[in-house]
């Protein structure tokens, strides 16, 4: 077999920038480089979670080899997980149709992944690798066999950016496609970057800059839950917050559209005042108002979509705050449906 050559044939779909060691490449979701910008509190690893990456390559092969590294993350996480395999597994799509999901060892140590493609009569196909949610990753290298063609897909110009929390990060789901964020895609010709991450989504001017940098076509921005649990913000600072935020990119990026959304809560917190002193209804309604003040005053490319309606479903919320693995589909078709209504 022969290795090859990232970003000549093939490229990290999803990455902001690459992190190159001695025999390695690490996707980050943040400049690597400042990394601590982005995570002064830190727990900067959460950026080198790649939810939402793929390694992505067109080719004629019926098979691809992976060498790699991937590291458990903390216990904590894990203890969320209904099942360990959400965390550290890969997808694997061709020409968009999903092949299934592919557990990855998480010891640290050199592994190698073999994945069959199929033979479907020969000739170039997309082949997108989804990799882990919460797991740290490193490809060591990628081969196929001798003779076999491969290239790097077309640029998708048509590209999204998704903000927010441990949610949109994966937390739940099954696998990295199967995540909400993926089942809301809206339509099929979107180039998603996710900057999701845990504990994240108080609105940091930092995030909006790099979102701002990477000059979107959509963003969609899944914010509220968190700054009710931790108190970041209150019924004072967040419609500023906000509507520095959103005026950053939307001002940056004469095209883009902001979708904001406000994520689930468990019925079970209703009536009990958060940091900020405001109790889960409160902060629904500050959240609206809000986001109302920010599409008035902002511009008409920001728009809004309802939180959801049934969080009470016995299958839905894991925890209070965590979708459950079944609930994941439901709730991206949800706001893709939704979505779809606001930008078409």
């Amino acid at each position: 077999m022969r290795s090859l050559t990232c970003d000549e044939e093939f490229r990290f779909n999803g990455a902001v920038s690459l992190q190159r060691g001695d025999h390695w490449i690490a996707p980050w979701r943040v400049p690597f480089e400042q990394v601590r910008l982005y995570f002064p509190e830190g727990g900067i690893g959460r950026a080198a979670m790649p939810s939402g990456v793929a390694v992505t390559l067109v080719t004629d092969a019926a098979r691809v080899e992976m060498d790699y590294l991937c590291s458990r993350c903390p216990d904590n996480i894990v203890d969320l997980a209904e099942d360990v395999r959400q965390l550290e597994s890969v997808d694997v799509a061709v020409d968009g149709r999903y092949l299934g999901r592919h557990a990855l060892s998480a010891t640290k140590t050199r592994q190698t992944l073999c994945l069959d493609l199929g033979d479907e009569g020969g000739g170039d196909r997309l082949v997108e690798i989804w990799l882990p949610l919460y797991s740290q990753f490193r490809l060591i290298d990628l081969r196929v066999d001798e003779g076999v063609t491969a290239s790097l897909p077309a640029p998708n110009p048509r590209r999204w950016v998704h903000y927010g929390g441990s949610l949109s990060q994966g937390m739940g789901a099954n696998s990295p496609l199967t995540n909400y964020v993926q089942s809301s895609r809206w339509r099929t010709d979107l180039d998603l970057v996710s900057v999701a991450r845990g504990k994240g989504t108080h609105l940091e001017p930092v995030f909006a800059d790099l979102i701002a940098d990477l000059r979107p076509r959509y963003v969609t921005m899944a914010v509220g839950g968190m700054v009710y649990i931790t108190g970041s913000l209150n019924e004072y600072t967040y419609l500023t917050n906000m509507l520095g935020f959103v005026k950053r990119i939307i001002d940056s990026v004469p095209t883009c559209e902001v979708v904001v959304l406000v994520p689930p809560m468990s019925p079970q917190l209703s009536g009990i005042r958060g940091p900020n002193g405001m109790t889960p209804e409160e902060m629904r309604q500050t959240h609206y108002a809000t986001v109302e003040a920010v599409m008035k005053w902002g511009d008409d490319r920001v728009h809004r979509v309802l939180q959801w309606p049934n969080a009470a479903e016995s299958d839905f919320l894991a925890d209070g705050i965590h979708l459950t693995s079944s609930a994941h589909r439901r709730y991206g078709e949800y706001l893709a449906e939704n979505i779809r209504a606001c930008v078409g």
